[in-house]
């Protein structure tokens, strides 16, 4: 019994059997002796490694609290070196966690705004509590985001960002609000900034248009009677001392308006308000009117004009012919101003043909001055010759070339330059142009003759309205539509003009736009809208020197059909005449 387990013993003895009990069961005894022997030793083993795990497990344990300790600290560092405001607040609206941006944004300790409303420490740009920032009382968001103007505790404004994101539980209650409050008061002012020097620009832009308009119209109004009384002294058989100088009068009006026209259409490119036209025109047509515009200016000065073109071209094309006329006449024009020998060439070729368009290339070359190497570039600036003495020299505002490049360019082409100082100069460019399904298209009529005007009795008999205020234009017009025969009727301001077509019939009407008691624009829709049907179709044409970026599209708001340019040309005035009469019988 000695040698048997504590266990095992201490059973025994309660037991009190007799020595032959114990010698009968024995070897029982002795198997129940070695159970509890092994279960010492395993439960020897298991408390040894649980020891050994508590050990490792308060090592991991204390490590691990070490590591948040230090992930701790340092979350809090960074939250510190935050400039921007991170926040958590509860559902009532309260702060439950502010770092420390928040002191240095509002100037409020953190300690003090814990656990109080958010609208205690937000203000409006009054300075009042802000308190409908956020409604709290039926959320409806997920993240929310405010921009707003805040007065500080000093009483200087900010612009905060304020953004809020609703913290949901697992089962998708809503628990809280995190968010953050960004400072972009820098941001905001230089937007306010932008926008208010985009502000200015415009209203700066609007008064150079205005301006411009202004002088356009105040230029233009004297100009269009030296013009017209220019081409009248002209048509009554002038003295041939006389000659000459109603010529240098004529041509240095039409000059002058070469430039006023030259400076509003930079301004027109340069503010984007220029639109291509896209209409069938005939490009022999063009190139004829080239011709008659510079052949006497040629022969002056003892120059050859030749205009040719490839035999092969189509007659007529989809595109803007005004503006392409414009680009061939200031290179022309350039070329023979100056060119003091020699002559003046325009090339037009085919360099590509398809079914449906050809690329055109236009060369114009000439035998002039020339232009240096290092003049080339500047050219093509606006109001810049090569030399300062060119200018003096030869006259002009430095804008033709200028306008050439920007049009080509709205063209999708490009100016190309080739010269030699003393040997003459070649500009060339490649445009597009769609061909026309219309095989001979012809423009309206065309009249180079002035001195036939007086001959032609087309409007023999038309009766005309004009509302015009300016007593110098009245006697111009006046003394062309007497010349051809018109019987017309004058009205100085717009309401007479009105109560003039509430008395008679008239086929047309030319109505100036600027004009005391009511104005060309006021008048026209007034006219429109009486009870007379004959109102509704009567062609009403301005006959106006303002040219502003916007009168086009005012012409149709006013029921206005169209625009004729005052200083006009009595040339184009009586072809224009011509062409509404004809539109107007043919509809």
């Amino acid at each position: 019994m000695n040698t048997y387990h504590r266990l095992l013993k201490r059973q025994l003895k309660k037991a009190d059997l007799d020595a032959g009990t114990l010698r009968l069961i024995a070897p029982f005894l002795l198997q129940v002796n070695e159970a509890y022997t092994t279960f010492d030793s395993d439960l020897q083993q298991v408390e040894g490694i649980l020891e050994k795990s508590s050990q490792e497990l308060f090592q991991t344990n204390q490590q691990l609290k070490n590591n948040i300790e230090s992930i701790s600290g340092q979350l809090s560092k960074v939250a510190g070196n935050i400039k921007d405001v991170i926040f958590e607040m509860d559902l009532d609206g309260n702060w439950s966690y502010l770092n420390p941006a928040w002191y240095t944004l509002t100037g409020f300790k953190v300690k003090d705004c814990l656990g109080k409303p958010y609208h205690t420490f937000l203000r409006d740009d009054q300075g009042k509590p802000y308190t409908n920032l956020i409604n709290l009382s039926s959320p409806n968001f997920k993240t929310l985001s405010k921009i707003f103007k805040s007065q500080q505790l000093d009483g200087k404004h900010k612009w905060l960002d304020f953004s809020l994101k609703v913290i949901k539980s697992e089962k998708g209650q809503n628990e809280g609000y995190i968010g953050t409050i960004v400072d972009i008061t820098k941001i905001k002012e230089t937007e306010l900034a932008l926008i208010e020097a985009k502000e200015k620009e415009s209203h700066a832009n609007k008064a150079k248009d205005e301006f411009l308009s202004t002088m356009s119209h105040e230029i233009r109004t004297p100009l269009n009677a030296v013009i017209g009384i220019s081409h009248l002294l002209l048509l009554e058989n002038p003295k041939p001392e006389q000659l000459e100088n109603l010529n240098t009068l004529k041509h240095s009006s039409e000059h002058l308006l070469c430039l006023v026209n030259d400076i509003l259409d930079f301004n027109k490119i340069a503010s984007g308000q220029l639109e291509l036209e896209e209409r069938d025109f005939n490009l022999g047509q063009v190139l004829n009117g080239l011709q008659s515009i510079f052949h006497n200016t040629a022969k002056e000065k003892d120059l050859r004009l030749i205009i040719k073109k490839d035999t092969t071209l189509p007659k007529t094309f989809i595109g803007d012919s005004t503006r392409l006329s414009q680009i061939l006449t200031n290179l022309v024009s350039n070329a023979i101003k100056f060119t003091e020998e020699g002559k003046v060439s325009v090339d037009i070729e085919a360099i590509e043909e398809s079914k449906n368009y050809c690329v055109l290339e236009f060369i114009i070359t000439d035998t002039g001055i020339g232009i240096p190497e290092d003049k080339k570039d500047k050219i093509f600036l606006s109001f810049a010759q090569a030399n300062s003495d060119t200018t003096r020299k030869y006259g002009g505002t430095g804008l033709g070339l200028a306008i050439c490049k920007q049009l080509l360019e709205l063209m999708d082409s490009e100016l190309h330059l080739e010269s030699e100082v003393g040997k003459g100069s070649t500009f060339s460019f490649k445009i597009k142009l769609t061909k026309s399904t219309k095989a001979d298209y012809k423009e309206e009529l065309n009249i180079f003759d002035v001195s036939a005007i007086h001959q032609q009795d087309n409007l023999k008999g038309v009766k005309i309205l004009v509302a015009e205020d300016n007593k110098v234009n009245i006697m111009v017009i006046e003394k062309f539509l007497s010349k051809w025969q018109v019987d017309y009727d004058i009205a100085e301001n717009g309401l007479l003009a009105l109560n003039k077509t509430l008395e008679n019939t008239y086929d047309m009407i030319l109505m100036d736009l600027q004009m005391p008691v009511m104005n060309g624009f006021e008048a026209s829709k007034a006219i429109r809208e009486s009870n007379n049907p004959l109102h509704k179709v009567i062609p009403i044409y301005a006959l106006s020197a303002s040219t502003g970026m916007d009168i086009k599209n005012q012409l149709w708001e006013y029921g206005i059909d169209g625009l004729i340019c005052k200083p006009f040309n009595p040339t184009d005035l009586f072809k224009k005449l011509i062409g509404i009469l004809h539109q107007k019988y043919i509809h």
